[in-house]
Order: C-alpha cells, then sequence, then structure tokens
C-alpha cells in the first residue's frame, strides 16, 4: 500500500480552505488544515508534511512568520513551502524570497494549486 502524500494547508479564508482541501483530497493528498499561522505552527509540532500551502496574510503568526519558524527547525526546515497571497506586494516579495518553493496570486484555479503541490512532492522523493 503506497502512503498518501501529506499537505498542511494554512489559509485563513474558510471558502478557500475548503475548496482547496477538497482538490487536494481529491487528487490523492492527505490535508491537514489550520486557520492561522499559530494553529499551522501548532500543528507541524507532531506532524511533518511533504509540503506546506501557506497563504501570507495570516491572523496571529502572518505566512512570513511561519516561514521563518519553519525553517528554523530541523525536521521542517527542508520541506518545500507553498506561497499563496491575493496581495500584489505579498507575491512579489514571496517571489523574492528563495525560501519559497513557488509563489501563487489569488485568486487561481484549485488546480494550479494541485499541480503546485505536485511538482513539489515530485521533486522532494
Amino acid at each position: 500500500m503506497v502512503a498518501l502524500r501529506q499537505v498542511l494547508l494554512v489559509e485563513d479564508d474558510d471558502g478557500a480552505r475548503e475548496m482547496f482541501a477538497a482538490a487536494l483530497r481529491l487528487t490523492g493528498y492527505h490535508v491537514r488544515t489550520a486557520a492561522d499561522g499559530l494553529a499551522g505552527l501548532r500543528l507541524l509540532e507532531g506532524f511533518v508534511p511533504d509540503v506546506v500551502v501557506l497563504d501570507l496574510g495570516l491572523p496571529i503568526a502572518s505566512g512570513f512568520e511561519v516561514l521563518h519558524e519553519i525553517r528554523s527547525v530541523d525536521a521542517t526546515k527542508h520541506i518545500p513551502v507553498i506561497a499563496i497571497s491575493g496581495h500584489d506586494l505579498g507575491v512579489r516579495l514571496a517571489k523574492a524570497n528563495p525560501e519559497f518553493y513557488a509563489t501563487i496570486a489569488k485568486p487561481f484555479d484549485p488546480e494550479t494549486l494541485v499541480r503546485a503541490v505536485s511538482r513539489a512532492v515530485r521533486q522532494r522523493r
């Protein structure tokens, strides 16, 4: 039996989080979700996903703060992180940051996210 690839999706918009998680699950990924940066970091305490999808405009801890924490822990520092943002400045900053595997500007089709996650998983193998 092949293990499902694990994705952590951190997105504060309920509708977007549900839509993106459903698209990833339909493609065969096991998805855990969080609605804010702190909740996402708490999930990482006992869970090491293959990919993190991270909204940059999160409450409590921003996507950039979450990225910093991910990179500062040995168990998670090599996980590909895909940044998503609906703000032009956030997209530009993320694209300029080599710590992000990829950046996707909102709005986008869920299939765009599935393709980016699939690429990250393939490259990580």
